[in-house]
């Protein structure tokens, strides 16, 4: 049987863990989706067809393109080899990433092959 000062521990830590749980899910900040109106550094989401990938011959980056039109890079350290085996051209993909510009064109930058998402047909 527990003494009464381990049914006050015991109450206390339950309260601490839901209060961490409603913190967590109450305040997760919400992702927008990617849009032309999106800034630099900006964290988005796009969701689309995997139109091409390919490996750059210079430093083993991954390059996407996603229908509608977004280019996306997955830097060497980021996942690239291993999103690249992953996925196939034609299938449907959520990519969460920041926004960046690269010879004046916006492109999202992958910071985790984790964020490279391959969706249910």
């Amino acid at each position: 049987m527990m003494q009464k000062e381990e049914k006050v521990v015991v109450v206390l830590l339950v309260m601490a863990v839901l209060s961490l749980i409603i913190g967590y899910f109450g305040f997760t900040p919400e992702i927008p989706p990617y849009s032309e109106s999106s800034k630099i550094g900006e964290q988005v989401y796009i969701e689309g067809i995997l139109l091409s990938k390919q490996i750059t011959g210079k430093g083993d980056h991954l390059i996407m393109q996603i229908n509608p039109g977004i280019t996306v890079f997955v830097p060497k350290d980021n996942g690239a080899k291993e999103v690249y085996n992953s996925l196939n051209k034609g299938q449907n993909v959520k990519i969460t990433g920041r926004v960046s510009e690269y010879n004046t064109k916006k492109e999202i930058i992958v910071e985790s092959a984790e964020d490279v998402v391959l969706l249910k047909e």
